[in-house]
């Protein structure tokens, strides 16, 4: 298996994850557990779609440098989508943490 690929699954595992807390986070009557577990999510999906643009980065180049183009132009598209994933967790936790403890 590629190494991309490897990162590719365990990202996707990780948003399943960040996924599964949001529906916790909707079902449960706690309010605070639900705070909790949207703040977590949030997090995590910040920090994998940070973590695997910068994987995509790496490997973008590489697949550039051994001259397979298209593989390269894909994987900088899937860098881009993860990076738009980051931001709109991050937006979506600050209003989060602006909404519930600020106020």
């Amino acid at each position: 298996m590629h190494p991309y690929l490897r990162v590719l699954v365990a990202a996707m595992v990780a948003m399943i994850i960040a996924g599964a807390l949001v529906a916790l986070a909707l079902v449960g009557r706690n309010t605070t557990l639900s705070v909790v577990a949207l703040l977590a999510a949030g997090l995590v999906a910040m920090l994998v779609g940070g973590f695997l643009f910068a994987q995509s980065w790496i490997w973008s180049q590489r697949s550039w440098r051994d001259g397979s183009r298209g593989r390269s132009v894909a994987m900088a598209f899937a860098g881009g989508l993860a990076i738009v994933v980051a931001a709109v967790a991050a937006a979506v936790t600050v209003v989060l943490l602006l909404t519930f403890f600020l106020s």
